[in-house]
């Protein structure tokens, strides 16, 4: 009997025993989770802490490492779990069924975790205390996660991209509208004029004399101008021009005013046979068609569509020719608008030259052959018939001396090993027109002074009439041998011109008359 009841004392001993290991693991256990939880608490602030900074210093998140898959669980910590499940019942104190306190030790108290384990652990996002949390590649550390959308980088990027388009957008603005502005006051712009032309059609649409004034360089902004026309009331005003003469400089109100009328004053002018370019630019800008600026300029940078005009040469040999169109420009009477363009001007002497001259010209025998096509049967150029035409415009008085003229400079040029030079005065007055002397000496000009040079000058001396063009293609043959000439001047104001066959018998003439090289 005593035995059995030392086998139950002993078993007893033994129970409690294993009781109070357990509640002793159970306590480890609940300190374990509680460092835990704080010190996942810990990790998280100072996660939200470099995240701020981050978002503060413009920086990159780097990207979060990959979270290791979590290893099986050992033996050891199944065990571990199971003894953590079992703490509960040895945290409550309460004994085994069939178990009494008399005589056995008093269960420990479970340490009680303030403000409870689970909830702090829900609220700071770490697995509620007694879970296990799965080892990583980081040392155990929760990896920090990017928030979706929330690039700093980008959102600088991104605000970079709308700083510029915003000031590229306010460069264009402000762009158009100082284009504008220069535009409708006509600052800074061209003061060339150039011709422009409207039909009925075009003036009901003023986006389409918009766009004649933009094709003609009067304008640069149509939808300005057309909008301007608009705040103006001048939309559909307008009235058809025959070639107006505008530029840019004047601006829109100027443009517009002279556009809604089409009452022009007109002049007409008569240039005679023989003036030269210079002469002709002075009389245009004297009775207020063009200046003389314009005129030049239209001359020199004009475009024109006349095949003649391929027919000037411009090589290095007539580098030294002064007028580009001098001889080209033909005399005539015409009609101007006051205020034209140069080259509305410039283009109707080409335009007569075309229509009298190349196309139309008539012989003695009724021949109506080009001109061009003439010369080149007759072994010249159109050119050289033009340079040699104004040479006889200035040298005979009459048309019956000009075919004389034009066979003796013509016999010259044939037999030029025995005559190498013409030895024309009006060569050396075309130096002086455009270059007076100085101290009563005449400027040196090697490319027209036909004393020095042999043959044609490199360029006509005035704009020759048709009678001394005829002239040159048809010579008077009764000159058939003479290769000099001198002329006389009247007391009345007529001239006599003598021709000789000889250098002697030009000489007397000379002498006897007091002309030429006897000339006072």
């Amino acid at each position: 009997m005593a035995d059995d009841l030392d086998k139950i004392l002993k078993d007893v001993q033994a129970e409690k025993e294993a009781r109070r290991q357990e509640q002793e693991l159970a306590r480890h256990m609940l300190e374990v989770d509680g460092q835990t939880q704080e010190r996942l608490l810990q990790e998280r602030k100072n996660k939200v802490s470099s995240f701020q900074l981050q978002l503060n210093l413009d920086e990159e998140a780097p990207e979060p490492p990959r979270e290791a898959k979590a290893a099986p669980p050992s033996a050891a910590e199944e065990a571990g779990e199971e003894q953590a499940a079992a703490a509960p019942d040895a945290v409550s104190g309460e004994e085994p069924a069939g178990m009494s306190d008399t005589g056995g030790e008093e269960p420990s108290e479970a340490v009680p975790s303030s403000g409870g384990e689970e909830d702090r652990a829900e609220d700071a996002g770490a697995p509620p205390a007694g879970t296990k949390t799965p080892p990583s590649q980081n040392g155990g550390k929760k990896p920090s996660k990017r928030r979706k959308g929330a690039n700093p980088q980008w959102g600088c990027v991104k605000g970079i991209i709308y700083a510029v388009v915003v000031l590229a957008a306010s460069g264009i603005l402000a762009y158009f509208a100082v284009a504008g502005v220069l535009d409708l006051t006509g600052l800074n712009k061209s003061e060339t004029k150039v011709p422009v032309t409207l039909t009925e059609a075009d003036c009901e649409d003023t986006a389409a004399v918009a766009q004649i004034l933009k094709d003609a360089g009067v304008i640069d902004q149509p939808l300005i101008f057309r909008l301007y026309c608009m705040l103006t009331k001048a939309d559909g005003q307008f009235m058809p021009q025959e070639e107006v003469a505008l530029s840019a400089d004047m601006g829109y109100e100027t443009i517009i005013n002279i556009l809604k009328s089409n009452k022009r004053e007109e002049i007409r002018l008569t240039f005679p046979e023989g003036m030269t370019v210079k002469q002709m630019a002075e009389k245009l800008e004297e009775n207020n068609v063009c200046t003389v600026s314009e005129f030049y300029s239209a001359i020199e940078s004009g475009s024109y569509s006349y095949a003649f005009l391929d027919e000037i040469p411009n090589d290095e040999a007539h580098a030294g020719r002064i007028e580009k169109l001098e001889g080209y420009l033909f005399p005539d009477t015409y009609d101007f608008y006051i205020g034209s363009s140069g080259e509305t001007v410039v283009n109707k002497f080409l335009t007569a030259f075309s229509n009298k001259v190349e196309k139309s010209v008539v012989g003695e025998d009724g021949d109506s052959t080009p001109t061009s096509i003439k010369a080149k049967a007759q072994g010249m150029t159109l050119d050289e018939v033009i340079i040699l035409a104004s040479i006889v415009q200035w040298e005979a008085d009459n048309t019956e001396d000009m075919h004389k003229v034009a066979k003796v400079l013509r016999n010259r040029l044939e037999n030029s090993t025995v005559y190498p030079r013409l030895e024309c005065d009006s060569t050396q007055r075309y130096i002086d027109t455009l270059f007076p002397p100085v101290d009563g000496q005449s400027v040196e000009n090697l490319d027209y002074d036909t004393y020095k040079r042999n043959g044609l000058p490199v360029g006509p001396i005035n704009n020759p009439g048709m009678d001394a063009i005829d002239a040159v293609l048809n010579p008077s043959e009764e000159m058939e041998g003479y290769y000099f000439f001198a002329t006389a001047y009247n007391s009345d104001g007529s001239t006599t011109t003598y021709y000789s066959k000889t250098y002697e018998e030009h000489e007397r003439i000379c002498r006897r008359y007091g002309i030429g090289m006897y000339a006072e």
